[in-house]
């Protein structure tokens, strides 16, 4: 592969964080699965910036924060299960990625990868708290790429590493399971 950075239009981006695919939609999966839910309704694109694609009405009254991170290509396909753990958000100012960011307005990270309708859904604090210690150490490990983003007439550069699903989730399971692990 290149190490010359994809460029992505930040609109055509949030775009595709509202939509849907053939397989599946954002808001069926999110009342399939998360048990409270009774609505979901598409957020402002002010709410973006705190991290906020879709909100989730619970049964309690309450509402949920769900970032959309939508793949085109399902890599899982080329043997490469991963998720998208953005470290750098802006590389030029270095603001941190959403993956830790500890401000975002997030409960859910949902992936959903447009052209086999698979998905993934993972509290966002957990994920949080396990790539801020792991994150230094996966990029090392797996594939890192970065990605140059126009916004109006101006560029800016993000950096990604693809952890492998069950690697993440084995952490998340390690950390907050309340077991001591002595290995």
């Amino acid at each position: 592969m290149s190490d010359t950075p994809r460029e992505y239009g930040f609109n055509d981006r949030l775009k595709m964080s509202q939509g849907c695919t053939e397989n599946a939609s954002i808001s069926d999966i999110i009342l399939s699965n998360i048990p409270s839910a009774c609505s979901v309704h598409q957020a402002s694109k002010s709410n973006d910036k705190n991290g906020t694609d879709w909100w989730v009405e619970t049964q309690s009254g309450n509402f949920l924060s769900i970032d959309a991170k939508v793949r085109s290509e399902d890599w899982r396909l080329k043997g490469q299960d991963d998720l998208a753990l953005e470290t750098w958000s802006v590389i030029e100012n270095n603001k941190v990625g959403w993956s830790r960011d500890k401000t975002k307005r997030t409960d859910y990270i949902l992936w959903l990868w447009q052209d086999t309708g698979r998905w993934c859904l993972i509290p966002f604090q957990m994920l949080c708290g396990v790539f801020i210690d792991q994150w230094e150490n996966w990029k090392e490990q797996y594939k890192c790429k970065r990605q140059k983003t126009r916004y109006g007439d101006t560029y800016y550069h993000s950096e990604c590493v693809f952890v492998p699903r069950d690697v993440l989730w084995r952490e998340i399971y390690k950390r907050y399971s309340g077991h001591l692990d002595t290995s």
